[in-house]
Order: C-alpha cells, then sequence, then structure tokens
C-alpha cells in the first residue's frame, strides 16, 4: 500500500511517501529550489521523487492534501463574526480562490481526483506526530499560524485511532501572534527562532499589560483576542498584528537595521511568556483529560524549544516530544499517515515510529570528483574519517560535515552540519563569522546520549534538538558557546541505533578533548536551507570561512588555491532550470541589486538574450560588465517571439507561488501575456519570482482552468505523469 502525503504549495512545501506504513522519502522543496521555507509550486520535486524508487505515479494508492477545502464554509462563518459587513465580501472572494487552490494544484499535475483526499491542516498536523510516535496512547497539542477554520488542536491517540478534544478557532492564533511580533521586531515570515532568542535578554513583564489588553488566556489554556469578540476591519494576519495592532500597544516597530534596543528585548520577552503560558495550560488540560504519559508536539509553535523544555519540566507527563519536522512541511508526512491508518489499510496495526530524522534525498557522491574539480580544491580519502575529522575539531577548527540523507525540519542533525570544539575560546565568535548571524543568537551543542546528565540538568533521549534543557552550573563556563544567557541550550542526544557515523565522531572527540559534546549548527548560508549537493557544499567551503570539510569519506582542509564565486544564492542556483535554447529575458522590474542574475543567464547560456527597454539601471549594470549579448525588444507579440526564441523568461517583482493563489494576478497582464505566448508562440514560459525561484508557467497558469488547452509544450511533469483528462 503506497500513499502520498503532500503539502502542495506556498510555505514549507514538501512530499512524503510512505509504503505499507513506513517512508521511503520526506523531500522539502527548499533544499531543492534553495529557497528557505519554499514558497513553491512546482511539483518536480515530487514526481522525481517517485522516479528515484521506482515507483510509478500509477503504483499510488492515496495522494493526500493538508488542506480540506471542504472546510472552507466554516471558516467564512467565523470571519462573518469579527470582520465588519463592508469587508465581508471580499475576504469570502480571496477564501473562494485560495483554500481549493492546494487541490487544484494536485489535480493540473495529473492526479486523478479520485485519488486525491482532502485532510484538515492540524489532523495531518496531530497525526504526523501521533503515527510517528513511540507509545499507542499519547496526548497531541498542535499550534500554528492557521489551518481552515482553526489555529491550534487538542487531541488523544489511543490504540491507532485519534480523537480531537478541541480546537481554537479562527482568528485567534497564538502562531500569528508571535509571528506578528517577529514582524514588528524587523524579521521575515520563519524568523521567530530570533525572537525566541531575542526574549532571553528581555523583561516579561514590562509590556504584559498592554498584551494581556489584546489576548486573554483562560485557565484551560484557551486564549482568544478581545478585539475580534466584536466586527472590525482586521483579519488578525500576522503582518496586521505586526504593523497596526502592536504599533498601537507597544510603540512603533523596528525597522530594517535599526539597533536592537531594550524595548525590543522586552516585548519579545512578554510574548515568549505569553506562549509558554497558554502551552503549558494546554497540555495541563490534556494530562487531566487523557491520562497519557506521552505528550506529542506538533505545528509551527512546536518548534519554539524553550516552551519545550518548560512543558518537559512541568506539565506533568512523563515524556514531552517535539518532532523535528513540526513546522507546516510537517503535514506532508501526517497527511500520508493518517490516510494509511484510517483509509488505506485501517486494521493493519502500527509497526513503526520514528527513531531518526534521516529521511531527505542523499549526499550525491557521485558527483564529487566533479564538484571538486569545479572549485579547485581536493580532499584526502581517509581509513576512519570519524578518527580524522575528530583530530582536525579537536584542534579547534571550524568543520562542514556532510553524510548520507539529509535530516528533516530546520534543524541540522549531524548529516549536514557545521561543527566545531565547544572548548575553544572564541569559537563561538569564529562560528559565526562563517554563519554570518547575529552574536546573541545561541548554538546548539550534540552529546552522546550516555553523558547527557554529565553536562545538562536531563538524562532522557532529546534527538531533534527541539527542547531546552538546562546546564549545569560547573559547566556554564566551559560550555559558554553552547549555551544562552539563561543557562540553557537546545540539546540533541546521539545514539549508535539513530546515526552511528556522527555518534562515532562524538566518542572520537571525546577520547582527544575529555568531552562527548560538539558545538552543532547548520551547513548553509545565511538565508539559504541546509545543503543538498556536494557543489552546494564546496561551494560553501570555499566562500566561507570555514576551515575543513568532510563529505562521504573525504577531508578537505587546503582551499588556498580555490576558485572563489558567488554564494549559492537561489536564483545562480534556479536559473539551471531555464532551457539551454534561445532564451528571451525580460528583466521587468528586476532590481539593479540583482542584475547578476541576468550575467548567470547568458554566461551560462550564450543564445540567451536580455530584453531591456525601460530598466535604465539594469541596462547600465550589465552594459559596465562588457556584454554584447544585450539587445532591445520594444514590443512583446507572440507572433514576433515564435522565430526568433525557444523560450521566454519574465522576472516578477513578487513570489511565484502568487500566480495560483491570488486572483489578481492569475489574471494579471503578464499572465494573460505568458498565456498567449505558450499558445499562439508555442513557447515555453517561465517567471523568475523575487525569492529566487523559476517557475514553469505551464504547470501554473492552467490550474484555475476547466479546461486548459491543449499544449503542444511539454509540462515539467509529463515525463513521470500523464495528465489524466479532468472529471
Amino acid at each position: 500500500m503506497i500513499v502520498l502525503g503532500t503539502k502542495p504549495g506556498q510555505h514549507d512545501a514538501c512530499f512524503a511517501l510512505i509504503r505499507d506504513g513506513e517512508p521511503l522519502f520526506v523531500y522539502e522543496v527548499e533544499r531543492f529550489n534553495r529557497v528557505k521555507r519554499a514558497t513553491s509550486i512546482d511539483l518536480s520535486v515530487l514526481f522525481e521523487g517517485l522516479a528515484e524508487y521506482s515507483i510509478s505515479p500509477a503504483d499510488v494508492d492515496l495522494v493526500t492534501n493538508c488542506m480540506d477545502p471542504g472546510e472552507l464554509g466554516k471558516r467564512k462563518a467565523q470571519m462573518s463574526e469579527y470582520i465588519t459587513p463592508d469587508k465581508v465580501g471580499s475576504i469570502h472572494r480571496f477564501l473562494d480562490w485560495h483554500l481549493p487552490s492546494w487541490y487544484l494544484l494536485l489535480r493540473e499535475g495529473g492526479f486523478p481526483v479520485g485519488r486525491i483526499v482532502n485532510i484538515r491542516h492540524h489532523l495531518c498536523h496531530v497525526s504526523g506526530v501521533y503515527y510517528s510516535g513511540p507509545s499507542t496512547d499519547a496526548a497531541i497539542l498542535s499550534v500554528d499560524g492557521s489551518g481552515e477554520a482553526e489555529t491550534s488542536m487538542l487531541a488523544h491517540g489511543r490504540d491507532g485511532r485519534i480523537s480531537i478534544l478541541g480546537t481554537t478557532p479562527h482568528p485567534h492564533s497564538l502562531g500569528h501572534l508571535y509571528q506578528g511580533v517577529t514582524i514588528w521586531l524587523g524579521w521575515g515570515y520563519g524568523e521567530e527562532g530570533k525572537t525566541m532568542a531575542l526574549a532571553a535578554y528581555g523583561d516579561p513583564q514590562r509590556f504584559r499589560r498592554q498584551l494581556d489588553s489584546f489576548i486573554h488566556v483562560d485557565d484551560d489554556g484557551q486564549f482568544r483576542y478581545l478585539p475580534a469578540l466584536r466586527p472590525g476591519p482586521l483579519r488578525y494576519a500576522s503582518t496586521e498584528i505586526g504593523r497596526i495592532v502592536l504599533p498601537q500597544l507597544v510603540g512603533p516597530g523596528r525597522q530594517d537595521g535599526e539597533e536592537i534596543s531594550q524595548t525590543h528585548r522586552d516585548v519579545a520577552a512578554a510574548v515568549q511568556a505569553i506562549c509558554e503560558e497558554i502551552m503549558l495550560k494546554q497540555a495541563r488540560f490534556l494530562k487531566r483529560e487523557t491520562g497519557s504519559k506521552t505528550l506529542l508536539l506538533a505545528g509551527g509553535v512546536g518548534l519554539n524549544s524553550v516552551t519545550n523544555g518548560i512543558l518537559a519540566a512541568e506539565s506533568g507527563f512523563d515524556d514531552v516530544i517535539a518532532y523535528p519536522q513540526a513546522s507546516d512541511a510537517g503535514t506532508a508526512l501526517g497527511g500520508a499517515m493518517y490516510a494509511y491508518h484510517n483509509i488505506s489499510a485501517p486494521e493493519q496495526p502500527r509497526r513503526w515510529h520514528m527513531t531518526h530524522a534521516y529521511w531527505g534525498q542523499g549526499i550525491d557522491l557521485e558527483n564529487l570528483d566533479a564538484a571538486s574539480k569545479t572549485y579547485q580544491v581536493r580532499g584526502s580519502q581517509s581509513g576512519d574519517i570519524a578518527a580524522d575529522a575528530a583530530e582536525t575539531l579537536a584542534a579547534g577548527h571550524v568543520t562542514g560535515w556532510v553524510q548520507g540523507r539529509s535530516e528533516i525540519g530546520p534543524r541540522a542533525l549531524g548529516n549536514r552540519s557545521i561543527l566545531a570544539n565547544p572548548l575553544v575560546p572564541g569559537i563561538k565568535d569564529k562560528v559565526n563569522g562563517v554563519k554570518h548571524r547575529e552574536p546573541w543568537r545561541p548554538f546548539a551543542p550534540s552529546v552522546l546520549r550516555e553523558d547527557v546528565s554529565t553536562y545538562f540538568e536531563a538524562d532522557c533521549d532529546l534527538p531533534y534538538m527541539t527542547t531546552v534543557a538546562r546546564i549545569r552550573d560547573e559547566w556554564r563556563h566551559p560550555l559558554d558557546s553552547i549555551g544562552h544567557i539563561d543557562g540553557t541550550a537546545r540539546v540533541q542526544t546521539v545514539t549508535e541505533k539513530s546515526n552511528p557515523l556522527f555518534y562515532r565522531l562524538l566518542q572520537e572527540f571525546k577520547s582527544r578533548t575529555g568531552i562527548g559534546v560538539l558545538l552543532n549548527t547548520s551547513l548553509n548560508g545565511r538565508g539559504e536551507p541546509l545543503v543538498q549537493t556536494c557543489e552546494q557544499a564546496l561551494r560553501l567551503y570555499v566562500n566561507s570561512e570555514l576551515d575543513a570539510i568532510v563529505i562521504g569519506d573525504r577531508l578537505f582542509t587546503d582551499k588556498t588555491d580555490a576558485l572563489v564565486g558567488q554564494s549559492l544564492i537561489p536564483y545562480v542556483w534556479n536559473i539551471r532550470k531555464l532551457p539551454r535554447t534561445r532564451l528571451l529575458v525580460v528583466p521587468g522590474e528586476l532590481p539593479a541589486s540583482k542584475s547578476e542574475l541576468l550575467l548567470d543567464i547568458v554566461q551560462d547560456n550564450p543564445e540567451a538574450r536580455v530584453a531591456v527597454s525601460d530598466g535604465t539601471a539594469v541596462a547600465e549594470a550589465i552594459s559596465a560588465a562588457g556584454q554584447e549579448w544585450i539587445v532591445s525588444v520594444p514590443a512583446l507579440e507572440p507572433g514576433d517571439i515564435a522565430s526568433s526564441y525557444d523560450a521566454v523568461a519574465f522576472y516578477v517583482p513578487f513570489p511565484g507561488d502568487k500566480c495560483v493563489f491570488e486572483e489578481e494576478i492569475y489574471y494579471s497582464p503578464l499572465a494573460v501575456l505568458s498565456r498567449r505566448t505558450m499558445e499562439e508562440a508555442g513557447v515555453p514560459v517561465y517567471w523568475i519570482d523575487s525569492r529566487g525561484d523559476v517557475n514553469s508557467m505551464r504547470d501554473s497558469l492552467y490550474v484555475h482552468h476547466d479546461e486548459p488547452p491543449a499544449l503542444a509544450i511539454p509540462s515539467a511533469y509529463q515525463r513521470f505523469w500523464t495528465p489524466a483528462e479532468r472529471p
């Protein structure tokens, strides 16, 4: 029995394939397109994953969608209660378009509608941790920004079935509040970890009264936005909270580049305290209602490791487990697990639970030699790579470590890591130089499981770096490089069973230094996801202050003659999706700061041409590089394009997924021109978006069409799946 779970669009896109209840892969799209949190509508990763495991799409029994359009009526009814009547109509139209889009993406990809199963968003979250968990009896708490009609779910998993005990309705959302404060602090989506880190430096009481006037929390942890109890103009999305609500409550938000003040620290501390209060009260409610010994955490707020540490210490549960992929990416595996256990094979007993996080794609060692030549570095093959790497680390060298299949979730767990000796004076500053991170943010430790109680006030499995533990007093100074200002650390325990080679590395390091602890942070450039390939790993190595890198059994320590180039920004990586043919690139509103994008396109494809009309800044930047291939195309008509070009690429100043999720863009003049170009000129069209992704518009601009034209242009998915007829 094969079930495919999908998070098919917008942020945290992910695909998970399970066979007979066990995962084959969990592929996060961000690792493939290099766009962090992956606002993607490209399903190619899905089909390539199937092909990699020699599974035909025809072999897939069910495909799950992590949003249920059937909940649309409930969401509309909720909104009508807190939005003034003059605003309701436009929001309802948005919902009519938005919620079904996820399902339509799968249909457009060619999946017969009879195989697509729509599952409630939070039910996917709770299923992901329950059916991956070690216990058949567990309380489950899922909290994030929003699902269809709920923002949190309290549930009880018992004997293979899940009972929903309670939910929090829209618009009342802890995830949106926390994200709103993150926006108020001047950061973007997905940077809530910065808010959590900053909170340790603040006074949680200074602004608590102001925040309490906005959000009320009852004794069982249920909460509500007080202004939303009467109709008003706001939807209470995180952007509105960050840019409208919070400035009214606590003052103007921090601007980009502005120095962090004590006010910023105190507001972060206040919202962190609210998060802890809500989660702790809800956990205690679940303990009373279920009597379970285990609490499982899911949803984006489940990655708040500080709160998780408090739950572990004070909730009354014997075990508190937050899995590594608590974000929306986890709804892919969760949806697949729910469908398998409740739809496709409901009588089959559970026989799998997660013991490690390494479900991503394996490192492409077959390309290591080619990548080494590209960057002009040479590694030495080792007969005992754990021992040689431990020697390098013991000497104080900051070292990349790349092995096997990548870990899922946002945190490096020993297969795509930057490692360092935590005892070396100034090592934190040195690693910050590699990562280009704010100096006040903490790094995390990886520790031998048998040694965890030596250094930390914990003696339990903490394999996913999702829970903090307090550093023992006698080790706070020696291990200050992996501790936070509050004396805690986000611990990863390592066992021989979970990761044999990483475990050996820790053992070898201990034999040389006396401690079985390594500083561990993610192997990626600033703003990028974890590296996916040998080329990406070596590119990061030669362009950063890394002293060494290990890839497989190869140790690289000398980059004296390395070819240093651009960091692996998404643009540079994703332009490879564009065909190496007669390509027309139209800059549109491309900022001058990204003009290197055009250089890379043309240098990689001598057949490419760039259309420059009013883009003066771009034209000057390109001309200054001495290029002779710039042409001016004053008008773009499909008839003119057909004879001169084999493909067209437009730059668009917004994330490309908006063409599916926003009606105005789907029917915009550029979208109409793109369709005409594909239909009349018979050439493919791509949109290069503001986040650096390259989108095949054949697979996007007909999602909402009931009868898309039969184009001769090959779909990106055509070689994997012949699109079925529409119902």
